[in-house]
């Protein structure tokens, strides 16, 4: 019989009347304590607080945070681990103390903690946990606080109350102050997680005495000599040769001798590639705070929230503009594959020439191959649809629907590549390109070093500010008044932030100047083969592909005007596999008929402008 059913038949619960008890313990591991020796002193202190006649009828205790939702309490696994060794009975978790609560006849009649705390960290949660108990008509207890089982008098309410405040208020200071410490240390260069692919742990003796002598350590990153050149490679197969990860994957797992996978996995996967591209230590960089746990999961969190070490800390494996490329080529690149092999569509098979080559002009969406029937020419489509509300919000003026047909493109590329690429005025053709097109580039790094410049302006103007605060510190009379340590260190974390982003910034303009030193090089044009006019229109699709990739062929239609605009990027590597691909062409010349190849633009009915721009970067 519960508490409330015997006072409600007038009795009242005697002083020696047996009255069963639901234990409730909570222990984490979040600051390394010992949860079997934490769970043991809980249940003795609530063992020592039960009055006479009290017993345990249950044990209801977990091994997690108490920071959870209510929902999320008691599913998980990690007092498995301790089973064994606390002794201690488990009738379940929080989440099983709730269903027999809620049951027509619980084993218990009252719900009993060490302290407050330990039913939540976080008011919300732990009112909730109160209020659904005592809608059972169970009421919970805390063993500093007074058992009184008529019910909860205002002083009591008001202390817990208090201590519930208190609770959630350490949790979240404690979680500030780890991430203070956890950022600190990133700074330092230290390694928090396993050792990426391509480096190996380099463990040293904890900086701190005491911890060392508990054999604690902390680790730096060295070269995995092998594995650091498979990171190199990947990184070049997708900046230089931009290629897709579930191709990179297939190289790698076609010499696993050469390319060895990663330690406890079975091969290369789509996964392992990204996560690859996507971390930045390779850079020599320490990154921390990449992810966020919001709401139970791990978010991304934006780039510019990124902590970076101010200065290499470890040996780089590739630039950070080589990273910063990756990141960009994968936005370029999307889903679209690699090879001309055909689509897995089961009614058309057919294969897509231009495939993730070309953009709409007013929304740079990619457009999509699709062909209507098997017999019917192939199609270039837009995917913006205009019953969809956000492709109408972002662009506004978007025709309703873009398409172009491919044997109607194939010519004018086919011209561009003539004129511009191969032809024997491309020199002039680029050189009348050139200044335009380096002027705009001019005008956009002079506006971004512009910004930048202001930039560390305001930080020269931060840290001077900064550095009178630590002087005014210095003439207090207690120099080491702890609100003036506080500060102190405040100000000098805040000047850590500062120099790590004027870095950053520095290294920004370097490159920026870089580029303006030597942004082009107009002889790489010059490495390219001359062809006679008309020579791409008799190369048969499986070597178009491949030249269109060594050319790294980008496409912008422009519906509105019927207008095509090509680019190409030359660069080192892009003459030597055209000359390749060329001596394939001429194993194949005689067997090919070129007038079967050529389209009539007339014919198509539609008039399309060529209108061509030949990037030449530096060497490398």
């Amino acid at each position: 019989m519960g508490i409330q059913a015997a006072e409600a038949h007038g009795a009242g619960p005697q002083p020696d009347q047996p009255v069963p008890v639901a234990f409730i313990g909570r222990t984490s591991t979040l600051l390394l304590q010992d949860p079997v020796a934490s769970l043991r002193r809980q249940v003795r202190e609530c063992q020592a607080k039960l009055p006479p006649g009290w017993f345990f009828a249950a044990h209801y205790w977990d091994v997690e945070s108490g920071g959870l939702a209510l929902e999320a309490r008691g599913h998980g696994t990690a007092h498995e681990q301790i089973l064994d060794q606390v002794g201690i009975p488990r009738d379940g978790g929080l989440a099983d103390l709730l269903k027999e609560a809620d049951s027509p006849a619980p084993r218990f009649a009252a719900v009993i903690c060490e302290d407050i705390e330990r039913s939540g960290r976080d008011t919300y949660y732990a009112l909730k946990l109160e209020k659904q108990l005592g809608n059972a008509g169970i009421p919970l207890f805390a063993t500093d606080e007074p058992i009184d089982i008529a019910g909860a008098n205002a002083t009591m309410v008001l202390v817990r109350r208090v201590k519930q405040g208190v609770a959630e208020w350490y949790r979240l200071q404690l979680k500030e102050k780890a991430w203070r410490g956890l950022r600190e240390h990133a700074l330092a260069g230290w390694n928090i997680g396993p050792a990426p692919y391509g480096y190996a742990a380099d463990r040293v003796p904890h900086p701190v005495p005491v911890k060392a002598a508990q054999g604690a350590t902390k680790t730096r990153l060295i070269l995995d000599p092998p594995r650091a050149a498979v990171v190199e490679r990947i990184f070049t197969w997708r900046t230089v040769e931009r290629l897709g990860l579930a191709t990179i994957a297939a190289r790698l797992n076609a010499n696993p001798a050469r390319y060895p996978v990663p330690a406890k996995a079975p091969g290369w996967n789509v996964q392992t590639v990204y996560a690859i591209l996507k971390n930045p230590k390779y850079t020599g960089y320490m990154v921390y705070g990449r992810t966020r746990r919001i709401r139970g999961k791990m978010r991304p969190v934006p780039q510019d929230e990124w902590i970076w070490s101010p200065e290499p800390v470890h040996p780089a494996i590739i630039s950070r503009t080589t990273w910063q490329a990756a990141q960009s080529a994968g936005t370029e690149h999307a889903s679209s594959r690699d090879s001309l092999e055909p689509s897995a569509h089961p009614l058309t098979r057919r294969s897509y020439l231009f495939r993730g080559r070309i953009r709409c002009r007013d929304c740079h969406r990619r457009m999509c191959g699709e062909t209507p029937r098997p017999d019917a020419p192939i199609y270039y489509a837009c995917p913006h649809r205009p019953s969809n509300p956000s492709h109408v919000l972002a662009s506004p003026d978007h025709p309703p629907r873009v398409s172009l047909r491919e044997d109607r493109l194939l010519p004018v590329v086919s011209d561009f590549c003539d004129l511009y690429l191969f032809g024997p005025q491309r020199a002039e053709w680029l050189a009348a390109q050139l200044p335009a097109s380096a002027a705009a580039q001019h005008a956009r790094r002079q506006k971004k070093t512009t910004a930048l410049a202001k930039r560390l302006r305001q930080i020269d103007a931060a840290e001077t500010a900064h550095a009178r605060e630590i002087e005014a510190l210095a003439d207090l009379a207690d120099p080491q008044a702890p609100a003036v340590v506080a500060l102190r260190s405040r100000i000098l974390a805040r000047f850590t932030e500062l120099e790590a982003e004027r870095a950053t910034i520095n290294e920004q303009l370097a490159a920026l100047t870089g580029q303006e030193q030597d942004q082009h090089d107009p002889s790489l044009l010059g490495e390219l083969p001359l062809l006679p006019a008309g020579t791409l229109a008799g190369v048969p699709p499986r070597l178009l592909a491949p030249l269109f990739q060594a050319l790294d062929l980008q496409i912008l239609y422009n519906r509105r005007e019927d207008q095509v605009t090509c680019r190409a990027v030359l660069t080192d590597t892009t003459a030597a596999q055209i000359t390749a691909l060329l001596a394939t062409l001429r194993d194949d010349s005689d067997s090919t008929s070129r007038d079967t190849l050529t389209t009539d633009e007339a014919e198509c009915g539609v008039s399309i402008q060529c209108t061509g721009l030949v990037e030449t970067p530096h060497r490398s």
